[in-house]
């Protein structure tokens, strides 16, 4: 009699703490109610490490709600930081606990809101340059997005772009690919995918890549604009001039095209086309940066070549030598106007006022080149 009574209160005592949790995951529910957010979190956190509801659906499906609450909420969230991991870890083990159509359409839209929590952390960090922790938070989105079986593919696109940034170059292919299978491909991730080839010294996967993106968008100016600045620096010169040649067909007002031709030309020692290019942008564009300085730079690089060609001749040639040294002078001559363009509009540009000193010099010009030189030393004493 006395051992079944004994049964009796050990049952009783169960029972009652089984009543105990269920009570404390109400109590959690009514301060998720009240949006009282610390209450609840501290109610619900002790509630499912009780061994008497540790599986309890209800009580992690309120866990991963009074979470992601607190996650969506900035004043809160500075004292909960891993509010939206402990909603995910929540989350996650509802499901499990109940992987059944009835729990995930009960939980969708706070999968859906979560991802979005992680999806706009991952922006922000990408906007202050913080690539690899962007990273970790768009492939955090995805896994949440993926919860309720759906692949968000934008988020890939985004993990894509910081992989790349953050020189996780192999990620960032992986990922282009997933969005290039996609219906939402666009040009910029198969320059993401060729950059990515490229940087991580796989050239001939950077080609494939561009041609694929050739082919496929043929009527988009920005794949002409990628596909040669690859080719380009590679020093597949013949390919970027027939891929330039093709987009001024389409697009011959465009001064960016003409540009890269006369890169392509200048690269390929055309030197006469090179010239007609970079002038016919400027003519497009009379206040395109970009093309100024590249003719100003050519005519600096006609002056070295020329100069170089002098002075490789045996010494008795010296009616050549004269010729080849007036036409560098002239060269040299001709890419002042431009540098000096360039430091009117860009006044601490380091790397055109040391070319221009030089030019100075070469050009016997002394006091401009003293003057130039000092207001170097000044900005680099800054």
């Amino acid at each position: 009699m006395k051992n079944k009574i004994l049964v009796c209160v050990i049952a009783f005592f169960a029972v009652g703490l089984c009543f105990a949790q269920e009570k404390a995951v109400k109590t959690a529910k009514k301060y998720y109610s009240q949006q009282k957010w610390s209450d609840a979190a501290g109610t619900i956190d002790a509630a499912v490490q009780n061994p008497e509801t540790v599986n309890s659906l209800d009580a992690w499906m309120l866990r991963g709600k009074i979470y992601l609450s607190i996650a969506n909420n900035p004043l809160l969230a500075r004292d909960y930081p891993n509010a939206a991991e402990l909603s995910k870890e929540s989350f996650e083990r509802a499901l499990r606990i109940d992987p059944s159509d009835k729990t995930l359409i009960m939980l969708r839209q706070n999968i859906r809101d979560l991802s979005g929590v992680f999806y706009d952390r991952g922006a922000n960090q990408y906007e202050q340059a913080a690539y690899e922790q962007a990273v970790n938070s768009f492939e955090t989105s995805l896994e949440v997005s993926q919860l309720e079986s759906e692949y968000d593919t934008s988020a890939a696109f985004n993990v894509s772009l910081c992989a790349f940034n953050a020189g996780q170059y192999d990620k960032a292919v992986d990922y282009a690919k997933i969005v290039i299978a996609s219906s939402i491909a666009t040009p910029n991730i198969y320059a993401i995918e060729a950059e990515s080839y490229f940087q991580g010294g796989k050239k001939d996967e950077a080609v494939a890549a561009m041609e694929e993106a050739i082919a496929r968008f043929p009527e988009d100016k920005t794949v002409y604009t990628s596909a040669s600045s690859v080719f380009l620096r590679i020093g597949m010169n013949e390919r970027a001039s027939e891929v330039l040649n093709a987009a001024l067909e389409k697009w011959g007002d465009d001064a960016s095209f003409q540009l890269f031709i006369g890169i392509a030309y200048e690269n390929d020692k055309q030197y006469d086309k090179a010239e007609a290019a970079y002038k016919k942008a400027l003519e497009l564009n009379p206040d395109y940066m970009d093309a100024i300085f590249d003719l100003g730079a050519f005519y600096v690089n006609q002056g070295i070549r020329l100069n170089d060609e002098a002075n490789a001749l045996p010494l008795e040639a010296t009616a050549e030598y004269d010729r080849l040294r007036a036409e560098a002078n002239k060269s040299l001559n001709e890419a002042l106007p431009y540098l000096q363009q360039v430091i009117e509009k860009q006044p601490n540009n380091l790397k055109v006022m040391m070319t221009l000193r030089d030019v100075y010099v070469q050009l016997g010009k002394t006091e401009e080149a003293k003057a130039l030189r000092e207001k170097i030393e000044e900005l680099q004493g800054e």
